[in-house]
């Protein structure tokens, strides 16, 4: 009879001592080293230190409340500002309104999946909703409304992808993860495992994907019309919920990434090795080690690196795929182009970046 392939989660590991990690109980603990992880709902916290990370972000739940209530006060303050149109009195009343909810949004869905704790506010805005809350209506709701980026972006990956279905794959800084969603449905992927360290990006992204539907309401200070003040936003999963057993959610370090060497026949990583792989060649080995021989690695995403990082650093395509070949990749594929990016319906604004997107085989050993 021939052998059944093991599951996914029979490859998660602890990140401590790499013995193999039993997620099937509530407590999450490691049997050989004592590691105790957790979790954020429904999602396997796989991190050391699980209680710092869970205050942390209540705290950052609390600062952003915090936050709300000092720009509504600000808000208040400000309607009773002399000469004031009636026309600017809604603005502002709308606005007001506006921000009420988005925060209620938020904390309705991520606060319960961070449970209780210390509430008091740290200094700190969370990253997830402060700067990357617009991929949240890009990848489920700005479709409904004409936004073509999800396609294009899926289209990107398509024209430098080989023949061959992705197999069970990892995808790392997966954010609000439409493209792990998208290439999962559409290209052959048996087993997805998505990874982040966002829990305010990810919950919300996990109950799309499970099949709610979680209404998030954008707004924007910049008003052009008066009807362009805010809009509540459906977020839904376009072509039906994906199970857990097939689709899988970390929070979880991408650059070291809880699972056992050789897992993976194919790893993404989507505007990541720029902004998180500050040592991009000792990151190439780990991910390297992550994929089975022949496997596949895709990339897709702009060279942005943080103000901090030392010119030296800042590698340019050509050095990428250096680096890769010394890592054990053979680039197979690769495109770049400048196209729209983050476009809401809302207001009309958009940027453009620059995007590199590659396909890279697995085919040496890191030298």
């Amino acid at each position: 009879m021939q052998q059944q392939p093991s599951a996914l989660r029979d490859h998660v590991v602890c990140v401590r001592c790499a013995a193999a990690l039993d997620l099937s109980g509530q407590e999450l603990r490691c049997a050989r080293c004592a590691q105790l992880y957790g979790w954020a709902g429904r999602i396997p916290l796989v991190l050391p230190r699980v209680d710092d990370h869970l205050s942390l972000w209540r705290q950052q739940l609390a600062a952003l409340r915090l936050q709300g209530d000092h720009t509504l006060s600000a808000i208040e303050s400000e309607l009773e500002s002399p000469g004031l149109t009636p026309n600017g009195l809604a603005r502002l009343r709308a606005l007001g309104h506006a921000l009420r909810e988005q925060l209620s949004n938020i904390a309705d869905i991520v606060g319960p999946a961070l449970g209780q704790g210390a509430t008091e506010a740290s200094g700190n805005l969370p990253r997830g909703i402060v700067e990357y809350i617009q991929f949240l209506y890009r990848d489920w709701s700005w479709e409904g409304a004409g936004n073509g980026e999800n396609q294009r972006a899926l289209a990107a990956v398509r024209d430098v992808l080989s023949p061959g279905a992705l197999g069970r794959m990892l995808v790392l800084g997966a954010g609000a993860c439409r493209l792990a969603y998208d290439l999962h449905r559409q290209c052959g992927a048996t087993e997805t495992a998505v990874v982040d360290i966002d829990p305010f990006l990810f919950v919300i992204a996990e109950a799309v994907i499970r099949g709610e539907t979680v209404r998030l309401t954008e707004a924007t200070a910049n008003v052009q019309e008066l009807s362009q003040v805010a809009r509540a936003w459906d977020l839904s999963a376009p072509f039906g919920p994906l199970g857990a057993e097939h689709f899988h959610f970390f929070l979880a370090n991408g650059l070291a990434p809880p699972f056992a060497d050789g897992t993976f026949d194919t790893v993404v990583t989507p505007w990541f090795i720029d902004q998180v792989a500050t040592d991009l060649p000792a990151f190439l080995t780990v991910l390297r080690r992550q994929l089975k021989a022949g496997g596949r690695w895709l990339n897709t995403g702009p060279l942005l690196y943080p103000v901090d990082t030392p010119l030296a650093r800042r590698f340019s395509r050509e050095e990428i795929f250096e680096l890769a070949e010394r890592a054990g990749f053979r680039i197979e594929r690769w495109a770049s182009e400048s196209r729209p990016h983050l476009e809401s319906p809302l207001n009309g604004r958009a940027k453009i970046e620059w995007i590199l997107t590659f396909e890279a085989s697995a085919v040496g050993e890191p030298q």
